[in-house]
């Protein structure tokens, strides 16, 4: 992992953590190249459109990899 990888992926994490509606959601954090990779969970598609939204507004990111990102079965389903 180069310098700037790490810088932007300090940058993804704060980023994600300042957003209230996405507060308290387990998602790593990972970036190669400007690609940045994230898994884990979110409650709910909506939620995985504004952490894709927010990451790809980052200075830096070339790409955003959501696909090791899944959506939390709801109880009614």
């Amino acid at each position: 992992m180069t310098v700037q990888d790490e810088a932007l992926t300090v940058r993804v994490r704060n980023a994600l953590s300042m957003d209230k509606r996405l507060s308290g959601l387990p998602i790593g954090v990972r970036v190669s190249n400007g690609e940045v990779f994230l898994k884990g969970t979110a409650e709910s598609l909506e939620q995985v459109d504004v952490v894709q939204f927010i990451v790809t507004g980052i200075p830096g990111v070339r790409h955003v990899n959501v696909q090791e990102l899944e959506v939390k079965r709801q109880a009614d389903e």
